[in-house]
């Protein structure tokens, strides 16, 4: 009978093991990001550009959102930028912020002075911003909010001039 007993033991052991490297093993669900998902209306947030002024998402209603995380050490963020800046300069009824994501390792405003961009540029230092809009750790990423402040588009990846301006039609209709 005692040697019953351990075989049994043993297999209660050997199950109760396998149910928890299971359970253990099964993939990380990560909370989905509330609002900043297409369809989803973004919350509303503020930040501080790099020259000092604030830019607020329900300032911006009726106009389409556009929001570029990028970072300095990004080449294709770097590369994209005379994009979002024409696209400022060209469309009045178009918000364009450029949100440095982290990790910020130089002087974003510094860099910035070599150039002559007229879109406002913050620095999202702690990455809860970046973490609001969904963001990956993939760069660069764009999120447009239509006029009524609903995503439209949040998605990682270099946009050509032509590819922004569609996305902002997108967005407009």
């Amino acid at each position: 009978m005692s040697r019953m007993i351990k075989k049994l033991a043993w297999g209660l052991a050997l199950v109760l093991l396998a149910v928890v490297l299971v359970i253990a093993n099964l993939p990380e669900k990560k909370a989905a990001v509330s609002g900043a998902q297409v369809g989803e209306c973004l919350p509303d947030f503020s930040v501080t550009s790099v020259d000092g002024e604030s830019f607020t998402l329900s300032d911006q209603r009726g106009k389409v959102v556009v929001i570029n995380l990028w970072a300095t050490w990004c080449t294709p963020c770097v590369k994209e930028l005379p994009n979002f800046d024409r696209l400022q300069a060209e469309r009045s009824d178009v918000a364009v912020l450029a949100l440095h994501a982290p990790p910020v390792t130089s002087d974003v405003k510094a860099y910035l002075d070599s150039f002559d961009y007229k879109i406002p540029f913050a620095v999202d230092e702690d990455g809860k911003l970046c973490e609001l809009l969904g963001a990956s750790t993939v760069l660069p990423q764009t999120i447009i909010v239509d006029a009524d402040g609903i995503v439209t588009y949040n998605r990682v990846g270099a946009l050509s001039y032509e590819s922004l301006c569609e996305l902002v039609d997108t967005a407009r209709h």
